[in-house]
């Protein structure tokens, strides 16, 4: 990272690096924009931020303007940042996923960053927890016999799978007798997905074959 441009990973660091860094005397240059401000707190963040996140942040710091900013102002904001970045070709993006908002880099440039950062190709799934993972993504909560139930095999070695990589969670219990464990999607599989919520999944009635 060049000088000058930490990546501050909390705020402890930040002001570690501002009090080693610079002399106390001098003033901190003010930013240009809110805008300016938002787009280094999602750069910053170690997680997705929300929108109220942001304007904690925002109304952490004594200014005369940023302070009193709205939530409605703040999802303003991050609209025109991500149209920003849809129209410069920086390779980034903006991503929402459930209420929360990230920087990240286009999938476009996997195999580069792949290569960057000494990461292993994904692994792919396979077909059958594909299947196991649809079915608990469209009928969430849902316990493991009654995934079985609509495959018609046993959906333990799939839904471990699932388990590993993070993409299914369990939610709890079931009343019925046994009290079987539920299973819902997590955050990873919006994100590994491109969703922003469970409502963006296509309806499952466009997916059944049309009748004769």
């Amino acid at each position: 990272m060049p000088p000058g441009r930490p990546r501050w990973r909390s705020a402890e660091a930040a002001g570690f690096w501002y009090s080693v860094g610079m002399d106390e005397s001098l003033e901190l240059p003010q930013p240009k924009s809110l805008q300016a401000v938002i787009g280094a707190l999602l750069f910053a963040a170690e997680a997705p931020l929300t929108v109220e996140e942001v304007q904690a942040a925002l109304r952490s710091v004594p200014h005369e303007r940023f302070g009193e900013v709205s939530t409605r102002q703040i999802r303003s904001y991050l609209e025109d940042i991500a149209a920003i970045l849809a129209r410069s070709d920086l390779g980034l993006s903006l991503c929402e996923e459930n209420r929360r908002f990230s920087l990240r880099t286009v999938p476009e440039a996997a195999p580069w960053l792949r290569a960057l950062l000494k990461v292993e190709t994904p692994q792919r799934l396979s077909r059958a927890t594909l299947e196991t993972l649809a079915i608990v993504a469209y009928r969430q909560p849902i316990s493991r016999a009654e995934i079985e139930s609509v495959r018609g095999v046993s959906a333990d070695h799939a839904l471990r799978a699932l388990l590993e990589l993070n993409l299914v969670r369990t939610l709890g219990r079931s009343e019925l007798p046994g009290r079987p464990f539920l299973y819902g999607t997590t955050a990873t599989f919006l994100e590994h997905f491109g969703l922003k919520s469970l409502d963006d999944l296509v309806d499952a009635a466009a997916l059944s074959p049309p009748l004769p």
